[in-house]
């Protein structure tokens, strides 16, 4: 009896997923054309509007994480050009909604390693990513040539 039930159950799943396939394939479509769309859109923003007249400009997003503050505080902000964002990941509840840096970090950033990270835009370029996380751990475990390579990279990129 509890394996003829199983089998019937086994039916109807397969049954509800067949008959429910186009409407949670179209749903997923839509999704990933919004998300298209967005990034479409917010390039456009960039290279038309944000980047104003420079030829690339940069988001540096970090925390006050003890890990990183200090160094990122001390070495690497000071060398950021002048039209660099800055935002603070655990002052993040203060951002503005709809501020075309925090929609760009919200949607170029990622959901790991995303803090430390600096993003870099071009002028009809894709953006750089330069994701900070795992060179700043492997500092902390007394491996700083990731971090050193990474600053060299993000600095030459930055420079133009």
């Amino acid at each position: 009896m509890a394996k003829s039930t199983s089998k019937l159950n086994r039916t109807l799943l397969v049954l509800l997923f067949v008959v429910t396939a186009p409407l949670w394939l179209a749903l997923v479509m839509v999704a990933v054309l919004a998300h298209a769309v967005r990034e479409v859109a917010l390039y456009l923003i960039v290279w038309f509007w944000w980047i104003g007249h420079n030829r690339r400009r940069t988001i540096f997003v970090y925390s006050d994480s003890p890990n990183w503050k200090e160094y990122i505080d001390r070495v690497i902000l000071p060398r950021l050009p002048e039209n660099s964002v800055v935002l603070n990941w655990s002052n993040r509840g203060q951002w503005s909604r709809f501020a075309v840096p925090v929609l760009l970090f919200q949607t170029f950033a990622g959901s790991r390693e995303f803090n430390p990270i600096a993003l870099v835009f071009e002028r009809f370029g894709l953006v750089g990513r330069y994701r900070f996380w795992q060179p700043f751990r492997d500092l902390k475990h007394g491996k700083p040539e990731a971090l050193r390579m990474l600053e060299e990279r993000f600095f030459a990129h930055v420079a133009g």
